[in-house]
């Protein structure tokens, strides 16, 4: 698997630090990149997540085309939002940033399928996002 088949889906928003993930390492800060490195492959998890996550909420954004492509920011609001949101939903520890791989197994855990969890539980969390740390709560 090459380096860029490894790139975490969630790079920016654990450089950025609003949330975590205990495999994910650093390759390329200036290009915002840091690489899986699970020893179970938790990659393909991840990006299902991820792909659940923006077609489930794109609506948030007013976005109703799947063929429009979200931008920087609105990726963030997603992921970032929704991480907050589906931590909160979960009953996770609600002081701590969120933990991509705690919470993608918790989801599988609960729910059996990310297709599953009550993505409109986590509406709020994504449409209220800042993505400036001097903004968010």
């Amino acid at each position: 698997m090459s380096n860029d088949e490894k790139l975490c889906p969630f790079s920016k928003p654990i450089i950025g630090k609003w949330c975590r993930c205990q495999y994910a390492r650093l390759s390329d800060r200036c290009a915002g990149k840091m690489h899986c490195q699970h020893p179970d492959n938790h990659l393909d998890t991840c990006k299902q997540l991820v792909l659940q996550l923006e077609k489930n909420t794109r609506f948030i954004l007013g976005i109703s085309s799947k063929d429009t492509q979200l931008t920087h920011q609105q990726y963030m609001k997603i992921k970032c939002g929704g991480m907050e949101g589906m931590q909160r939903v979960l009953k996770l520890k609600l002081d701590e940033l969120p933990s991509v791989t705690g919470i993608s197994t918790q989801i599988l855990k609960e729910y059996t399928s990310f297709d599953d969890f009550p993505y409109g539980e986590i509406v709020r969390d994504i449409a209220d996002f800042k993505h400036r740390k001097s903004a968010k709560k």
